[in-house]
């Protein structure tokens, strides 16, 4: 599902123009964005944990060359699913099994 279908779907649901909803969706992933940047966590119930991880430098070996590069360090965005969206979706896996 893209940004444009979620668009969609809100719409179908709401009385709000596309262009409206547009705007919101562009200002949460914003605020998101630069939660993140200050190295904070964000937290949405319900769905789940947005977080940066502190990658320590290392070295690594080009596979096609055999180059050895060191890699500084870094940070990675890290996603933590809540326990409602897991519960939910292995509900869907548990009922499709028995189907």
């Amino acid at each position: 599902m893209k940004k444009s279908d979620i668009i969609k779907q809100i719409d179908k649901h709401t009385n709000y123009s596309q262009k409206d909803i547009k705007l919101v969706i562009e200002y949460f992933l914003d605020a998101i964005m630069e939660g993140l940047i200050q190295d904070e966590r964000i937290e949405l119930r319900r769905l789940g944990i947005f977080l940066l991880k502190k990658k320590p430098s290392k070295m690594v070996i080009n596979p096609r060359t055999g180059v050895q590069t060191l890699v500084s360090e870094h940070y990675l965005p890290y996603f933590k699913m809540g326990k409602y969206i897991k519960k939910e979706l292995n509900k869907n896996q548990t009922n499709a099994k028995k189907v």
